[in-house]
Formats: C-alpha cells, sequence, structure tokens
C-alpha cells in the first residue's frame, strides 16, 4: 500500500470519528453544558481564592496548630507566653469564609464589630498637625452609669492600651473596634491614635504620615505617660500600623515608657511586599485598590500635597508604587521607592526591640507576604515570640460559625493580661522629655495615606477643632456625625 492511500485512509477515519464526535456533542442536553460550566467555574474560584475548605473538611475542621518562634532562653516565652492557652491551641478558620481573600474582604465590608460609642480628643502636635484621640474606657462598657465619663484621673491605675491602626483604617474600622471593646470591657482602658488626615480630621501642617513614620507615635506616647503616669501602657499596632510600632520599639530600645505590645499582620520588609503585590493577580487587584484609595485621599487634601509633590503624577499612578515616587518619596525626600521602603522597614529594627512584644502573622496573607517575616531576628531577640498561624488573612483570622470573633484579639488580649500580671513588663530605663525624635530619622517621613470610611467611601473632615499648644487631657464626646459606630 503506497503512502498516499496510507494518508487518505488516515484522513478519512479522524474525518470520521471527528464527525461521531460531533454527533455525539450536539445530542447531549444543554444542562450537561450548564453543569460543566458551572464546574469549571467553580473549580476556577475555588484555585483563585485559595479556598481551603475541602482541606478542612479532610482534617474534620480540627485546624491548625499555632507556630510559636522564640529564643529558648526567653523569659517573655517561659513567663508569659507559655501561660497563654491561645498561643497553644489550634486556630480553625469560620468555615464558610475559608480562603484569606474572603477573609479579608469579608473584615473590611463587614467585619460584625461591637456596638459603641467613642469619646474623642482633639490633640495638637507639636509641629502644628492634628490627630484624633477616640477614647474607650472601662467604665463606658461596665454598665451601670447613668454618667458620660470625661476622662481618667491622672492617679488612675489601670492599665492603658494604645492602638495604632493600619494603612487604610481608623477607629471606626470593624478589626480596630473588635480589639479596643475586647479590652474595654476586661477592665482596660483603651485610646486609638488616629494617623493624621484620618479619622474625619483635617491636615493642618506640611506634614503627612507613611509606613515609617514613628513620631507621632512617639508623641503620643510620651504624653499619655507623662497625663497618667501611675498607668501601665501597652501599645497594639496592626498592619502599617504594626510596622510603626515595631520601628518605633527598635529605634526606642529601653527608652521607651510601654510595658509591653503586640504587632499584627505587620508588612515588615516593605521591599518584598512591594514585590510581592505585583506578583499574582489577586495581589495586583488589592493594589490597584490601594492605588484608587490614595489617588482619592491625595484629591481630599489636594490643597496641601499638590503644593508638596508631583500632582499630575499622583493623578495618573496606577500602582502604590508609582503614587509612593510621585507623593511618598517627594515629600518625604528620599532619593528612590527602594530607599523609602529600605529605609522606613521595621525589620531592620526587631534586634533592638526591647519590650516584650507577640508578633502574629497569617502565612497565606495577600497582602503582606509570610516572605517578609524575619524569622530568625525574631528567634535571635529574647523580648519576642512570633505566632504564625497557616491561615487568616489579612488581619481577618474569624472563628465560630457566626464569625463573630477575631482570634488575634483574643490572643494579644490573652498576651498583654498575663504579662501585666507578671514580673516580665518592660520598665523604661530613661525618660526623656516630649518632644521629636531625630536620633535615628534624619529626614522626616510625610508620605499621606488612605482614610476610608466603613461604606468604602473616602471621608472629608466634619470638624477641624483644635486645642491649645498644650494640650487639655479632657476628652470630648463625639456625635455620630463625626465618626461612624455600629
Amino acid at each position: 500500500m503506497s503512502n498516499d492511500t496510507i494518508s487518505a485512509t488516515f484522513d478519512a477515519s479522524a474525518y470520521a470519528a471527528g464527525e461521531l464526535l460531533l454527533r455525539v456533542a450536539t445530542s447531549l442536553p444543554p444542562l450537561y453544558y450548564l453543569i460543566a460550566s458551572i464546574l469549571v467555574v467553580v473549580v476556577f474560584l475555588y484555585n483563585f481564592l485559595e479556598c481551603h475548605l475541602l482541606s478542612d473538611i479532610f482534617h474534620g475542621f480540627f485546624g491548625d496548630p499555632v507556630e510559636l518562634t522564640f529564643n529558648p532562653n526567653s523569659d517573655i516565652y517561659h513567663g508569659v507566653a507559655s501561660k497563654c492557652r491561645s498561643l497553644h491551641g489550634r486556630y480553625l478558620v469560620t468555615p464558610w469564609l475559608a480562603s484569606p481573600h474572603l477573609q479579608t474582604v469579608f473584615l473590611n465590608f463587614f467585619g460584625r464589630p461591637p456596638s459603641f460609642k467613642y469619646n474623642r480628643q482633639i490633640y495638637r502636635t507639636r509641629d502644628g498637625g492634628t490627630i484624633a484621640l477616640d477614647w474607650l474606657l472601662f467604665s463606658d462598657v461596665a454598665g451601670g452609669s447613668s454618667q458620660v465619663p470625661t476622662g481618667i484621673s491622672k492617679e488612675d491605675s489601670a492599665p492603658l492600651m494604645v492602638m495604632v491602626p493600619g494603612l487604610t483604617s481608623d477607629s471606626a474600622s470593624p478589626y480596630v473596634k473588635h480589639m479596643v471593646y475586647k479590652m474595654a470591657k476586661n477592665g482596660w482602658n483603651v485610646v486609638v491614635g488616629n494617623h493624621r488626615g484620618l479619622g474625619g480630621m483635617s491636615i493642618t501642617s506640611d506634614c503627612f504620615y507613611n509606613a515609617g513614620w514613628t513620631e507621632d507615635t512617639r508623641e503620643l506616647i510620651n504624653y499619655l505617660h507623662k497625663e497618667y503616669p501611675n498607668a501601665p501602657m501597652y501599645a497594639v499596632g496592626t498592619s502599617i500600623g504594626a510596622n510603626i510600632l515595631v520601628k518605633y520599639l527598635g529605634e526606642e530600645g529601653e527608652n521607651t515608657p510601654l510595658a509591653g505590645a503586640a504587632a499584627v499582620c505587620s508588612p515588615w520588609d516593605l521591599v518584598v511586599c512591594d514585590r510581592f503585590i505585583h506578583r499574582k493577580l489577586a495581589q495586583r487587584l488589592y493594589g490597584r485598590a490601594l492605588t484608587i484609595g490614595l489617588q482619592g485621599y491625595a484629591e481630599l487634601h489636594q490643597h496641601v500635597l499638590s503644593r508638596l509633590a508631583n500632582w499630575e503624577g499622583i493623578i495618573k499612578s496606577r500602582s502604590v508604587r508609582d503614587f509612593d515616587n510621585h507623593a511618598t518619596r517627594i515629600v518625604a525626600k528620599y532619593e528612590t521607592v527602594d530607599t523609602y521602603y529600605r529605609r522606613c522597614s521595621s525589620v531592620s529594627y526587631v534586634a533592638n526591640v526591647s519590650v516584650p512584644l507577640l508578633c502574629i502573622s497569617a502565612i497565606d496573607d495577600p497582602v503582606c507576604t509570610s516572605e517578609a517575616i524575619p524569622w530568625d531576628e525574631c528567634r535571635a531577640n529574647k523580648k519576642i515570640v512570633l505566632a504564625t498561624t497557616t491561615h487568616g488573612g489579612h488581619l481577618g483570622f474569624f472563628q465560630g460559625l457566626t464569625a463573630k470573633r477575631l482570634w488575634w484579639v483574643g490572643a494579644v488580649y490573652e498576651f498583654l493580661s498575663v504579662l501585666h500580671n507578671s514580673p516580665f513588663m518592660h520598665c523604661q530605663k530613661k525618660v526623656e522629655a516630649v518632644g521629636l525624635h531625630s536620633s535615628l530619622e534624619s529626614a522626616i517621613d510625610h508620605s499621606p495615606y488612605v482614610n476610608i470610611t466603613e461604606d468604602g467611601m473616602l471621608a472629608p473632615a466634619t470638624k477641624n477643632i483644635l486645642t491649645e499648644n498644650t494640650v487639655s487631657p479632657t476628652i470630648k464626646e463625639i456625635t455620630e456625625s463625626e465618626i461612624t459606630s455600629e
């Protein structure tokens, strides 16, 4: 048989097989194609959202153990963390939020925060900036009092917690309210230090804040220590706020009045996180959303920022890095964006942290990658205990079928409570006058960040009430129009 005959026979067979397949395909009911399409979409979304529900089911909804990294000779571990049940247990994600993206999105748009009302104090910084301090006292949530509290006395010895929110967060953010209410309900007084331009406040100086801006945190902590010297003071930072807090602790070393601290979902290394957020489609979506928010914030404070930065570049920015190049870098006087990221990354300051510090991160954090976690540095520092979970998302860590609790909130409360009742609290070795810190920073970090309300909209300032240069410790009650309180 010739080659041409064989080829013709093969082509005829292939045509017949193709025709047969076409007939079979056209004979199938449309419902089958619909089911197949749905399955393809479900499989795609399951993988795209990094869901782990099937894995949780396979393991009997037992959860994953919390991994602890610490120095074997650490008194903070043996005397404090070892007594915390939450740090030695397992974390099980709310089943219908079994995805880091679902947890992160649900937290920001819903979050199910407790309902309460803050009392607001307006603080004027030494350089003319304005910060909204939102207070929730133990007496506010204890019940049994018909009078609205006006503050705490200088002699009050109840523990005081200072909260440093994240990049786009203020005191109204759901996760902040979860943490604040948990502490106040258990006998603590809490104050949220909103970043400049956030919490509904105007920018009143040429100073903006950024991922490494520690001056406001430093001034606020020193002010509170001076006003309430008998109250042991602790701090909790989240996301960018965690980076700021750890950097502050590293800059101060022994010279901080804080007795202890916690850093939750810190980015640690801004260079690594910048590379990570451009890597995958999901991360690029987060980056794009943040960029749009930054541009909206810039428009909100255009009267100041347009004078200090490249306004045309800000409007045309397509990524956070673009925005930092046209705004943050210029305002903060850094040569390049990477220079800014490296100088402001808290990873460089971990070794000098001298107060008991609990650090919490999720391995599947879709914003602050686990690749940036300084495992060895945390292990080398006897003051630090690092707790990592397999799942949790970015500041999510929802647990229970109703998703009304955040695991990290309970873990932070337990750690600080055990620390407060132990002999391992940090005592300040040296007290300096309240003022701007200049020993480690030559150029002030001024960059702006986003103020996003719970409905996702940018909120302009509703009031611009300033105190005198000497700030009164009086706490002013805010109204519903000044801050959302669900």
